[in-house]
């Protein structure tokens, strides 16, 4: 038999706002979570009887504005590493560019 997890309302309530706010998938949710996206549509749904109070207005606004800067954060670090393959990269063919070095009158008369 299959043992069933029991969720707290808050939970679900917490789960339904960032589904329903648009935070995340439910795709997303239901993995991080184990819980089947049926189950997440239905505690979605069943907020609509639900009034949203300010607390929630505020903490469905916190995770959006969380999520915003991950993004920026995730953007920048792309940036960052691009930065430094570019940077190594320049930085070999300026060292294979002084290795071979070209042939001049003055490289000529040093040996």
């Amino acid at each position: 038999m299959i043992k069933r997890q029991r969720h707290s309302e808050d939970f679900k309530k917490k789960i339904g706002f960032e589904l329903a706010s648009g935070l995340s998938s439910a795709g997303e949710i239901s993995k991080r979570e184990g819980i089947s996206s049926t189950t997440l549509y239905k505690w979605r749904d069943r907020l609509q009887t639900v009034s949203i109070t300010g607390d929630d207005k505020e903490y469905i606004e916190q995770q959006k504005r969380i999520k915003e800067l991950e993004e920026i954060v995730s953007d920048q670090a792309i940036q960052i590493h691009i930065l430094k393959k570019t940077q190594k990269i320049m930085e070999q063919l300026k060292k294979q560019e002084r290795l071979s070095g070209s042939i001049s009158p003055r490289t000529l008369g040093s040996k």
